[in-house]
């Protein structure tokens, strides 16, 4: 396990929730950090924190508070490891900040792609960028796009490369390796992908799985990797589990979580950036961790609310 030195407090486990954002330091009490609307996405990375939500924009937390920094319709948030921030809204825009949410760009050529792309496959819903949808890898930003697959940038947007050989277009999430930027991964329609060389060429990953629809995921880099998933039976996340993969989506198995394997909501995973063993797990009311990278769990907490998001600071 390695931790770094921290120069901010953490936040605990963040929640996006129906009602708002939740913060919960383990072994503490929950704190309603933001009320009054609906968050479907939460990121975090070394002292930075985003919530996003359909109907109030997006929140920051820079350290001290949480601030309404982006207004509109915020289906997606990022934060990438160069301390930007994204904002992926409904109709397909892209936004980002370099300067920890107090201005925003918007990416045009995101809505090119989007205009006069054939690559969409149809009935799959307005296109957009997903919700864990922006990954920085080796060279440039990789974006998912729902029914459009992975497209790749390394111009901060002005030019796009479409990139998925193999790959489900129908694309729910992109995880890039913590330690090896070229390594993706990606849950999708038709369950998990990993790619090897940034997104170019996939590979489908369902060896043990049961249920093919994916959520949230999270990597405990080593040799090999292990992964947490998050699946579902049916759209949009009901009937889930979470499944471990000991070697790097080579082969999965199902997670128990004190005689429970399934619940009426999709889970969600979350890995603290800078803690390469440690994994949770928010799953119906409860709050879960691992500190052996998803070998054995523990329950932190209860009758939180049902998340549709997690992100952690420790």
């Amino acid at each position: 396990m390695v931790i770094r030195r921290r120069t901010y407090e953490p936040l605990g486990i963040i929640i996006a929730h129906d009602g708002g954002v939740t913060t919960v330091i383990p072994g503490g009490d929950p704190d309603r950090a933001v009320e009054g609307h609906q968050f479907t996405s939460a990121d975090y990375r070394d002292g930075l924190a985003i919530a996003g939500s359909p109907e109030g924009g997006a929140w920051v937390h820079n350290g001290k508070r949480w601030e309404h920094r982006w207004a509109g319709n915020a289906r997606s948030v990022a934060v990438l490891p160069s301390g930007d921030l994204y904002v992926g809204s409904a109709h397909g825009q892209l936004y980002r900040s370099t300067d920890r949410g107090e201005t925003w760009d918007e990416i045009q050529g995101v809505m090119n792609v989007i205009k006069h792309g054939t690559q969409f496959v149809p009935n799959a819903g307005e296109p957009r960028v997903v919700v864990h949808g922006v990954a920085q890898v080796e060279e440039g930003v990789l974006v998912g796009l729902g029914g459009g697959g992975a497209w790749h940038t390394r111009d901060n947007g002005k030019s796009w490369t479409r990139r998925g050989e193999g790959l489900n277009p129908k694309v729910h999430g992109l995880w890039a390796h913590p330690e090896h930027a070229d390594r993706v991964y990606a849950t999708t329609d038709a369950g998990v992908f990993r790619s090897e060389d940034e997104g170019f060429s996939w590979l489908q990953s369902m060896g043990g799985l049961d249920r093919s629809w994916g959520g949230s995921l999270a990597i405990m880099p080593g040799a090999p990797d292990a992964l947490v998933v998050a699946m579902a039976r049916t759209a949009p996340g009901e009937t889930g589990t979470v499944f471990r993969s000991p070697n790097g989506g080579v082969s999965w198995n199902r997670i128990e979580l004190e005689g429970d394997d399934e619940w009426p909501k999709i889970p969600c995973v979350a890995r603290p950036w800078d803690w390469e063993d440690v994994v949770f797990i928010m799953a119906g009311t409860k709050l879960w961790a691992s500190h052996d990278r998803g070998k054995n769990f523990i329950e932190l907490a209860d009758n939180l609310p049902v998340a549709n998001a997690i992100a952690a600071s420790l």
